[in-house]
């Protein structure tokens, strides 16, 4: 009797133990922690970032340059999690679309955030094929437009204005540039756009915000004295590689984020770079 009892409690463990992590698992994902999560993940000389409303909504902002941003999503992401709500594609330069790919790859995604600038690359080609293999649902970015993320967070999009891919600019100055809003919480996100655009959106909005994407990894060409002075963040996160052969972040970036008292990360020093907020207090893990 004993051997049988034993037999049954044998079979019925294993089945009880699955239950036991599928009710957990299902827990965590109808219960978030209810903090706005702002991750800057550390993909090399590119951008990729990866936010969690309050609601565990997911958002990844560019890929980076190749499948690091897999590694990287596996660090802020459940290991069960295949699904992604929005990604947003800047512009098509190959540091921003490339990693994207290998997202749709692997996960779920539902929709789909970019301008009608294009590239004639190979990577640019192949994530507008998975794309549309994939019926990802596409969003036209446009100057005023706002994305409701989840009940109480939005993308403000400041850059670019209707019709940006007609205008004779540089890739990089085509580029989204949006706010991410969370009751007082403020994060600007500057794409690889130029002083051009900097000088634009500075006449244009009220750019404040505590935590600032250093535009285009600390060129010299972008975050201008002024530009950062209207921002005036607490702090800055420059995405950018390791030993890379573009300078970056210059001396010229460095220096005008350090006149503005701000407190600055770098992913090639300080690998992920992840922030949360209730919002009201936002705080650096």
């Amino acid at each position: 009797m004993e051997t049988q009892t034993r037999k049954i409690l044998q079979y019925l463990i294993l089945p009880l133990c699955l239950l036991v992590i599928l009710v957990w698992i299902a827990n965590f994902q109808i219960h978030p922690d209810f903090l706005l999560h702002v991750d800057f993940l550390d993909v090399g000389q590119g951008d990729s970032m990866f936010i969690q409303t309050y609601q565990g909504n997911q958002i990844v902002i560019d890929g980076g340059p190749d499948d690091k941003v897999l590694t990287q999503l596996g660090k802020v992401m459940p290991f069960w999690d295949r699904t992604i709500d929005l990604l947003i594609l800047t512009h098509p330069d190959a540091d921003h679309v490339s990693g994207l790919s290998d997202i749709l790859k692997r996960y779920r995604v539902k929709k789909v955030l970019m301008t009608n600038e294009a590239a004639p690359t190979a990577a640019y080609k192949e994530f507008v094929k998975l794309v549309d293999e994939k019926h990802v649902e596409r969003i036209h970015a446009e100057m005023g437009e706002r994305i409701w993320l989840d009940s109480a967070t939005v993308f403000d999009v400041f850059y670019p204005p209707n019709k940006v891919e007609d205008q004779g600019l540089s890739t990089n100055n085509t580029g989204i540039v949006g706010e991410l809003i969370f009751g007082k919480t403020k994060v600007l996100f500057t794409a690889d756009d130029d002083s051009i655009v900097e000088d634009l959106l500075r006449s244009e909005y009220n750019l404040h915000a505590d935590i600032l994407k250093v535009g285009h990894h600390g060129s010299k060409h972008s975050n201008s004295a002024e530009f950062i002075q209207a921002v005036s963040p607490k702090y800055a996160v420059i995405e950018v590689g390791a030993k890379n052969t573009y300078g970056h972040p210059t001396k010229e970036a460095l220096d005008n984020l350090a006149a503005a008292n701000v407190k600055v990360f770098r992913t090639d020093l300080d690998g992920l770079v992840e922030f949360t907020s209730d919002g009201t207090n936002l705080v650096k893990k």
